[in-house]
């Protein structure tokens, strides 16, 4: 959705299809066709070549297929030197796309020297975690040092970023004493949270609506002399394609989901949205706003279990308050029907689209290993 601006209903995006179809314009593709050089340095499998992520880039490095880049601090260092060369070599009068991804913060949290002990804390260590085989009541056993605390991994997390965000740091050093200072919108955002034990869920993502795996950060500058603030609307990462496309005056795909919230970075107003909507590949849909969330999960019994969560006054998300709720319970129950009928209707369109397509294709080696030890697969052949 990130890449593309849709979603999964109108990309084709799903189980037996988890790849990136080439029906999809992304963001790349669109800039590339408007004269901009492309370029990519990433670090996670799922996002590799074979599976369409680098359509529209006229360079993908996979660093995960480099043998001498053994440790995620290693690919890390190398993503942010890529994109320190890349800049160096940038000129004011062509304009250019850069993607730099990085794999961390994720699970198996292990954070270089001496971010593996900035933020140990022994005091507010928390419960000991048992190493388990899944992922709730303690931590994924391949995962788990004996003997070590929730806060332990915590601080293990915090470290991670730490780290990623003196990465990121020299990249920002190396843009400004580039020639293309001044000229570059700058952003910076993750695809998902993280849940740190909340809900009995442990050092993963994906398997719930709750705002520990929804909530993300975002920031985004733009060349020009606009302050630093903070917009209070909500945003989803629908809205980079268009916001990223307004910015650069490039003409938008068809059908985008998102909205340009350019406005609100340069110091205008963005766009006001009443509520946001949410789902995952288990098929968990979601309607929020500022306050309140309505989360429908499926039941093997083809039914659908409803919670409504008070997120002022329950902020953690631990209470449904559907039956002494019943206004905002009706407003969202009959706003996600409608999410999902509109849905619907867009997979009947673009299920046509997919029919035929080859599905995922069996990944290198390399690339299972890595999967595996993020958690992804469970073995490799």
């Amino acid at each position: 959705m990130m890449m593309t601006g849709r979603r999964p209903s109108q990309n084709g995006y799903g189980n037996t299809h988890p790849v990136l179809l080439d029906f999809n314009p992304t963001l790349a593709s669109v800039l590339k066709e408007a004269g901009y050089r492309t370029a990519a340095v990433l670090d996670n499998p799922n996002l590799a070549a074979q599976h369409g992520y680098a359509r529209g880039f006229e360079s993908y490095r996979e660093t995960w297929e480099e043998p001498a880049l053994v440790t995620e601090t290693d690919r890390a260092r190398a993503i942010s030197d890529g994109g320190i060369d890349y800049l160096r070599a940038a000129r004011r009068d062509q304009p250019f796309f850069l993607w730099l991804h990085y794999v961390n913060p994720h699970a198996p949290y292990t954070p270089p020297p001496p971010f593996d002990r900035k933020f140990l804390d022994e005091v507010a260590s928390g419960p000991r975690l048992a190493p388990v085989s899944g992922l709730h009541g303690g931590v994924k056993k391949e995962w788990a040092v004996p003997g070590k605390t929730l806060g332990y991994y915590v601080s293990q997390y915090d470290g991670e970023i730490a780290s990623v965000d003196e990465e990121v740091g020299r990249v920002l050093d190396a843009l400004a004493a580039s020639p293309v200072a001044g000229k570059t919108a700058v952003v910076l955002t993750s695809d998902h949270g993280e849940s740190l034990g909340e809900h009995d869920y442990y050092f993963d993502h994906g398997e719930d609506l709750f705002d520990p795996c929804l909530a993300i950060p975002l920031i985004m500058t733009m060349p020009g002399p606009a302050a630093a603030r903070r917009i209070g609307e909500l945003v989803t990462t629908l809205d980079l394609v268009p916001t990223i496309l307004d910015a650069v005056k490039v003409s938008y795909p068809p059908d985008l989901a998102g909205t340009s919230v350019l406005a609100g970075v340069i110091g205008g107003q963005a766009p006001a949205r009443e509520r946001l909507f949410a789902q995952n590949d288990r098929n968990l849909r979601g309607a929020f706003d500022a306050r309140y969330k309505l989360v429908a999960t499926p039941l093997d019994n083809d039914d659908v279990k409803l919670a409504l969560y008070d997120r002022a006054r329950d902020p953690g998300e631990t209470r449904d308050v559907a039956a002494r709720e019943a206004e905002p319970f009706r407003i969202f129950r009959r706003e996600l029907e409608l999410f999902a009928d509109r849905a619907n209707r867009e997979w009947t369109h673009t299920l046509a689209l997919v029919k035929g397509k080859p599905g995922e294709s069996a990944p290198t080696i390399e690339a299972c290993e890595k999967l595996r030890a993020l958690g992804y697969v469970d073995h490799c052949r």
